[in-house]
């Protein structure tokens, strides 16, 4: 080979290749260089993409640095929190949007991430240990960015009027919740004196945030003029991370300890951060020499949370720590009825013990419940009942309630035998599910099985129409709609005519009950 005749390769080519090594030597790749208008189209992207409920603080400063075969490079993550957040949390949605926006450069989830901390404008910072620096000092004190009139999206703070419709009158205390609802109610009358710090704890679902939203709006509604702070421990030490790294801790402690009432949902979440916990300690000493009313949620009582520091802990314990519990069934029905009627939602007593009965956890569970019922009622215009609710609700229920109607309102062991023959034959049939036969599904499939199932079980058992109705998940008078139609389309469609005699041929052989064996006869009559 002549070697004059190879020209060299522009510096500018060799940035968009990337040396990768492989079992035959090296290989040269492509890589993609990202512009800012790229970045930025992936950000909006991932914004649009994330529930309403996550913390999105980490995303601002985020960017879509390097993409290339085998890897992709993400910068301007401020700090290994919120490296370790986006890795465990939202990785996989990471690669969601990327395969949508970058569809040529896919699959994504076959590349490594890598995820670099430094500045939005892409300077790297030194990787520190978790706050491993003087109290309001950080390693980069030429950091330009900065923090005017820093006010985060994720605290309430009430200064012209509530933000939530929670009250503590709306709540329904039981006899496991009664004494957290009135000591939530002596806080508000006397904040600061009653009892200080406050403690609130139970498990997920149990009522804390309605009872915290509660506290915090009527606070705001007795005295307005008075500062209210409420936020999420998730939030709280977010928020410590950026004053800190900014060297804005002033700001930081003037924004929390100048309020008349601080309110701090999920205190667990601050276990990894043992700088954020004593900053919280700090932060309620200083409430409290002013007499600010001092609210804490948890999962658990301070004393049980494993991490948790032992100064915060015993703060804590100089207050009244409360149990709120799991409402019991009772309570959980008169929860269920009050937020049925709220949302104009038709649910009768023998649903609501139905509901209870057959489906376990707190109050978000019930208001997922409510919703799915909310939709049959209204857009479907359909009528609640339990058969209704045994399909829409089917991956909620406890294993007692998905038995088949059949099961549940059969009187004998032959009936079981004939019935459940008949129901799997029209299954097979029409090659649906004993699920779809039983669902409200409109389709020509499955409406003509049904037809052909309330045909059978009438020609061939000695059930009533209100019986075959329970077995199908339909009422007495859908039943009897159901066969004036079967009639009518058998005088008119030979062919359905001659599919229903050969179903009733089938089961001649079969045992089946005398007043079955009397009904054939009738029927060739």
């Amino acid at each position: 080979m002549d070697r004059k005749n190879i020209k060299p390769i522009s510096s500018k080519i060799l940035t968009n290749l990337d040396l990768r090594k492989t079992a035959n030597g090296f290989e040269i790749q492509e890589k993609m260089e990202l512009s800012h208008n790229q970045s930025l189209e992936f950000k909006e992207c991932l914004r649009r993409s994330l529930p309403s409920h996550v913390s999105q603080s980490w995303l601002d400063s985020l960017q879509l640095l390097k993409i290339t075969p085998s890897k992709v490079v993400l910068g301007g993550i401020q700090h290994k929190i919120y490296r370790y957040e986006i890795k465990t949390n939202h990785e996989s949605l990471l690669k969601e949007v990327l395969n949508e926006l970058f569809p040529e450069k896919a699959p994504f989830s076959e590349k490594k991430f890598e995820y670099k901390i430094c500045s939005s404008t892409g300077r790297k910072k030194p990787v520190q240990t978790e706050f491993d620096l003087n109290q309001d000092q950080i390693a980069n004190k030429n950091n330009d960015l900065e923090i005017k009139n820093y006010k985060s999206d994720f605290v309430t703070e009430h200064a012209a009027g509530s933000t939530s419709s929670y009250s503590l009158d709306s709540f329904i205390p039981g006899k496991r919740n009664l004494l957290a609802s009135r000591a939530c109610k002596a806080v508000v009358e006397m904040p600061g004196i009653a009892f200080n710090p406050f403690v609130i704890y139970g498990e997920s679902g149990s009522g804390k945030t309605h009872l915290l939203e509660g506290i915090s709006n009527e606070l705001h509604q007795s005295n307005p003029k008075k500062h209210t702070v409420q936020v999420s421990a998730e939030d709280f030490l977010n928020d410590f991370v950026n004053h800190l790294r900014l060297s804005k801790m002033k700001e930081f402690r003037d924004r929390y300890r100048k309020a008349d009432a601080f309110l701090l949902d999920d205190l667990q979440a601050l276990v990894p951060s043992a700088k954020c916990q004593t900053e919280l300690l700090y932060t309620i000493n200083a409430l409290r020499k002013k007499k600010a009313q001092i609210v804490i949620a948890c999962q658990e009582a301070p004393t049980q949370i494993s991490g948790l520091s032992s100064g915060l802990r015993g703060k804590l314990d100089s207050g009244l720590t409360v149990d709120i519990g799991i409402p019991d069934d009772q309570t959980r029905i008169a929860i269920l009825e009050s937020k049925a009627k709220e949302r104009g939602i038709p649910l009768n007593n023998e649903l609501a013990n139905f509901i209870v009965k057959h489906i376990k956890g707190g109050i978000g569970r019930m208001e997922g419940v409510l919703m799915r019922l909310g939709v049959h009622a209204s857009l479907l215009n359909e009528e609640l009942t339990i058969e209704l609710a045994r399909y829409s609700l089917k991956d909620w229920l406890d294993d007692s309630a998905k038995k088949t109607n059949f099961e549940q309102h059969s009187h004998g062991k032959s009936k079981v035998t004939i019935e459940n023959k008949i129901l799997q034959h029209i299954c097979i049939m029409f090659q649906i599910s004993e699920e779809g036969l039983h669902s409200y599904r409109r389709d020509r499939k499955h409406i003509k099985a049904r037809q052909a199932a309330v045909f059978l079980l009438k020609k061939l058992t000695s059930l009533s129409l209100s019986e075959i109705g329970k077995i199908i998940g339909r009422d007495h008078s859908t039943v009897h709609a159901t066969l004036k139609k079967v009639g009518e389309r058998m005088l008119k469609d030979d062919f359905f005519q001659k599919q229903m005699q050969t179903f009733l041929l089938e089961f001649e052989e079969k045992p089946v009950s005398r007043g079955a064996l009397e009904q054939k006869r009738s029927y060739r009559n």
